[in-house]
């Protein structure tokens, strides 16, 4: 009987620690893979609204071997492969244009999180892929438009690309 309490003792134990070690969850939402994914949070008096649009495509099974030439934006971490479509921000109601080179070349999102990095500045994060595939990119925009987006390797954990967006000039008439 003691050795069975003490037995039970160790499995509980162990199992409040690997709980207390896991990371916490955060304030990430979970991307559907295919469909409308609709973010909107408040921040103050603002109200930010982000909606991605994904679709799946069939890329095989997972035991199937990778192709040696890929042709699309597929990480082939999931199957179904779920690219980006669309990506529609807006602020208090109104939309913000969003070139499709922020988005477009996006695949298997996992999860994406909303931030306020100053007032009236405010991050998008989007993480997605798997493994050597994975990936961050931070969308920054502000109630004008979008002015930066950063993609991130997390393999190698250091930026990849940086592609920085101005508001065009305007035109006389």
């Amino acid at each position: 009987m003691r050795a069975l309490l003490l037995n039970l003792l160790g499995v509980v134990l162990c199992a409040v620690m690997v709980c207390h070690a896991a990371p916490p969850a955060g304030n990430g939402i979970k991307v559907a893979s295919k469909g409308v994914t609709d973010i909107t949070t408040a921040f103050g008096k603002t109200q930010v609204s982000v909606k991605i649009t994904t679709h799946e495509v069939d890329v095989g099974m997972p035991s199937d071997p990778r192709p040696e030439k890929i042709l699309s934006n597929c990480t082939y971490s999931q199957f179904p492969c779920s690219p980006v479509d669309h990506l529609d921000i807006s602020i208090n109601g109104n939309p913000l244009f969003v070139a499709r080179s922020v988005y477009a070349d996006l695949a298997d999102v996992g999860v994406v999180s909303l931030r306020q990095q100053k007032k009236g500045l405010f991050v998008l994060t989007m993480a997605g892929g798997d493994a050597s595939e994975s990936y961050t990119v931070e969308i920054t925009f502000d109630i004008n438009l979008v002015r930066q987006r950063t993609f991130m390797s997390n393999e190698v954990k250091q930026v990849t690309q940086r592609t920085t967006y101005f508001e065009p000039p305007a035109m006389d008439k």
